[in-house]
């Protein structure tokens, strides 16, 4: 699974090289395009670009491994095992209304947010749970990873994405609020419908017979399951006819202690509070909402004054205000956060070194992988940091240049491919602003409401997503398979958002 994934990206890297050598430079000014020849990825950059984007990229490696580090201290105190044990054996037999809750909370955590590398710390908690219920990965891929991703789809106030939109196009928070509304409900009642048919359809007759040798009476689909002789140590059979193994990033790790006897509360208590300070720290109040509160704060706090000494700006030196963190600072918040649960769990310091080296094992593919998906992304930066146009813009020119003034066909279609190239918002919308800006007040909008929701089903779907390649990676699931899996629920999401944007736009 892992090469094919690495396949993946390397044949849309070669897309990318091919594509180099035959599209010119071009630079969109003025309303005129300036076009200055090739600028071919030659054989060298065959390797280094990716070298480059390994470096560049580097911060998305830490964040992986350090997320993988975190799980590692959490699997060896025996707490993780403990709380996801007792949430799974709490929706025994009410398996579909965990998933429509996991659906649903991703959705919506990604829609008000907008911070997709922040809530993949929630990925292997929510993936172990699916697996004690059976649930197969792909199932599990599409309402965790899927979730965060059509979320992005229909962002509402997520900074990283409507944010972004509000902030390069001068708009308000608000705008387009009630298509929004209706296009992230649209989509989630299709994610749900689609991921709990096709739940349905994985059940097979091969199922049902390995049921009946365990010596299980069960109806496929029903709530009640009647046992007459199983094992305690049978192991269930997975909802898509094979058993499913435990997805703990971690899994590997020996725990120090036996989890029915530990308690699960402060392990709770500490990881819900880590997802809050992370959260408040990273979503940017000032540039969303004008709220300056945090920075009052932190300029309040670091101002203190001990007879000349500032104490908490040389204690806290370099630490940036709430709302203005990073994924650095989410670095450090889940080191500390491993460090505290090792405290309170009484982890020697061997154990949980142990642990978080452990963890980082695991999740280093992934980690990697994270890296690697932004290839290109690495290229096209690399040009503009140096004030060169790129090829890219040279195909927006001619797709955008096919309807006058606003069109949600060209404009949507453009942005689609647009986010095969730019794996990153912010420079899609940068790329794009100098056509949107010649569109009318209310047409522009409309066209950041579209290009984020569009930028949002490539990251569902292509190969130079972050996010889904490391969800991908971390369920040990071939793009191939994952493709086949979402394609319909990708073209409805495409429509949907079309649709939606075409009737705004008529009123």
């Amino acid at each position: 699974m892992k090469r094919n994934l690495l396949k993946a990206i390397g044949i849309s890297f070669l897309f990318f090289v091919v594509l180099s050598w035959i599209i010119p430079v071009g630079t969109y000014t003025g309303g005129k395009l300036k076009t200055s020849g090739v600028d071919a990825v030659g054989l060298f950059d065959l390797v280094g670009v990716p070298v480059d984007a390994f470096v560049t990229f580097a911060l998305y490696v830490a964040l992986f491994m350090v997320i993988g580090g975190l799980y590692g201290v959490m699997k060896k105190t025996g707490a993780l095992d403990a709380w996801t044990e007792k949430v799974s054996n709490k929706y025994n037999g009410k398996e579909k209304k965990f998933l429509i809750i996991t659906v649903i909370l991703f959705v919506l955590l990604s829609s008000l947010t907008g911070l997709t590398l922040v809530l993949f710390v929630l990925v292997p908690l929510f993936a172990m749970i699916l697996s004690k219920l059976n649930y197969d990965k792909v199932t599990a891929l599409a309402a965790t990873v899927g979730g965060i991703l059509v979320g992005s789809m229909g962002s509402t106030y997520g900074f990283n994405i409507s944010g972004y939109t509000k902030n390069i196009l001068t708009l308000d928070m608000n705008f387009q609020i009630i298509p929004k509304i209706i296009l992230l409900v649209l989509l989630t009642g299709a994610l749900l419908f689609f991921v709990l048919k096709c739940t349905d359809k994985k059940t097979t007759k091969k199922e049902v017979k390995e049921v009946k040798k365990e010596g299980v009476v069960k109806k496929i689909g029903s709530k009640t399951t009647k046992k007459t002789s199983v094992s305690k140590t049978t192991k269930k059979p997975s909802r898509k006819g094979k058993t499913t193994k435990n997805m703990a990033v971690s899994k590997d790790v020996k725990k120090v202690r036996n989890e029915k006897g530990v308690n699960t509360l402060p392990l709770i208590i500490i990881f819900t509070l880590m997802m809050i300070v992370t959260v408040v720290g990273m979503y940017n109040w000032y540039y969303s909402f004008n709220i300056d509160l945090f920075n009052d704060m932190h300029e309040a706090i670091m101002g203190v004054d001990i007879k000349g000494f500032k104490i908490f700006e040389n204690l806290f030196s370099g630490m940036n205000a709430l709302g203005y963190w990073g994924n650095s600072e989410f670095i450090i918040v889940m080191v500390i956060t491993a460090a505290l649960i090792a405290f309170i769990y009484r982890l020697s310091l061997n154990e949980f070194v142990e642990g978080f080296i452990a963890g980082i094992k695991k999740m280093m593919p992934t980690a990697i992988y994270a890296a690697l998906a932004s290839v290109i992304l690495a290229v096209l930066y690399q040009a503009s940091y140096q004030g060169a146009g790129t090829m890219v813009d040279t195909m927006f020119n001619k797709t955008m240049g096919l309807t006058k003034g606003f069109n949600a066909i060209t404009a949507g279609g453009t942005a689609l491919y647009g986010s095969f190239f730019y794996n990153d918002l912010y420079y899609l919308l940068y790329s794009l602003q100098a056509y949107i800006t010649e569109f009318g007040k209310h047409s522009i909008s409309i066209a950041g409401l579209l290009i984020q929701s569009m930028y949002g089903l490539g990251m569902l779907i292509f190969p130079t997503s972050v996010v889904l390649i490391a969800g991908l990676s971390y369920y040990d699931v071939s793009y191939k398979k994952w493709f086949k899996y979402i394609w319909k629920f990708a073209l409805f999401a495409f429509l949907a958002i079309l649709i939606v944007c075409a009737i705004t736009a008529a009123l």
